[in-house]
């Protein structure tokens, strides 16, 4: 039944004008977008075009081409997130009031005076109170934030450095699943895509000795003001029993070529495609230890790359104990 459908799904789209392609195509999340382009090389040709458009009208406010943009990314191992990246992988008619670069430490200073080469200015952004976490460097794996305003049309761009070689540190160290998607030089990324185009995702704990703080509970706030909304992840992980796998489970170590992530290259030949440094997560989640107590273990990220006594990412590192590493070494999952 499926194969007869197929080709008369095929017919009826070719025969749509390109105004109403465009205008289904508006609709579609990163995963929708992706079985389409599975159908044949037209459909993902017109795809992916469509996307660099849609990029293209998200980012126009800039002054960036797309080209420019793209020559960013790829030379310096660059990636855009944030609002920019979400409405380009589950589309809600946001026009986002900035464009987040995030960079590894290593290139933050070319990025910065590329970008001052285009009639950007770097601005200071009044801090946060109180101070605890937000605006120390190399919490929540960044390194420093700068903030660029253009010249003429006062638009504003954000250049996250992170702490590592790996510009995706930050991104699997923000407040929540929401955020965690991606645009690089040869692929769009959705770390977690059931839960997005639900408009829903899970809450990150990055650090659990500092009861508050206070950028990340207003960057929350923002997206649920904007509809999404917090879902309660899986439960305590016991050494004891097994837990169930799914996109909710907060413990199990996640990878960009895992089966939940959403990829789309952007070389219409390429069925895949990967990034580097590779660079694995784990979100903060809670732990039931042998005598029944529930303790928090925070955000842990590892890069490859990195030197071994600076591949692991992590606001408290080393204050794991012995019993929470037990029972995350025998982790059982179904």
């Amino acid at each position: 039944m499926l194969s007869m459908r197929r080709p008369s799904f095929i017919t009826r789209w070719v025969k749509l004008p390109i105004e109403l392609k465009e205008l289904i195509f508006s609709f579609l999340s990163l995963s929708d977008i992706i079985s389409f382009c599975d159908v044949s090389l037209p459909f993902r040709l017109f795809a992916l075009e469509y996307l660099r458009l849609r990029l293209t009208q998200l980012t126009e406010q800039y002054d960036l081409s797309l080209y420019t943009l793209m020559l960013i990314l790829d030379r310096s191992n660059t990636v855009i997130s944030g609002s920019v990246a979400l409405e380009l992988v589950h589309p809600t008619g946001l026009r986002p009031n900035n464009l987040d670069f995030f960079c590894p430490n290593q290139e933050a200073d070319g990025v910065c005076s590329f970008l001052l080469s285009k009639n950007y200015n770097i601005v200071v952004d009044p801090p946060v109170l109180p101070l605890i976490i937000d605006d120390v460097p190399g919490h929540n794996c960044i390194d420093a934030v700068t903030t660029l305003r253009h010249g003429t049309k006062q638009s504003t761009i954000h250049v996250i450095v992170s702490s590592s070689s790996s510009p995706l540190a930050p991104i699997f160290a923000s407040h929540s699943t929401f955020v965690m998607n991606f645009i690089s030089a040869s692929g769009i990324y959705s770390c977690y895509p059931g839960l997005t185009e639900q408009n829903t995702g899970m809450r990150n704990i990055t650090d659990k000795l500092v009861p508050v703080q206070p950028r990340r509970l207003l960057d929350q706030e923002k997206y649920v003001q904007r509809g999404f909304s917090f879902i309660e992840g899986c439960p305590p992980l016991s050494g004891r029993c097994p837990h169930p796998y799914g996109e909710s489970c907060l413990h199990r170590p996640r990878c960009l070529i895992d089966p939940i992530t959403a990829v789309l290259p952007l070389d219409a030949f390429r069925s895949s495609c990967s990034f580097w440094p590779r660079t694995e997560w784990r979100l903060g989640c809670l732990l039931k230890l042998s005598g029944g107590d529930i303790v928090t273990a925070e955000t842990l990220i590892e890069v490859h790359s990195d030197g071994t006594d600076t591949r692991m990412h992590g606001n408290n590192l080393g204050r794991v104990s012995l019993a929470e590493r037990a029972i995350l070494s025998t982790i059982t999952l179904t």
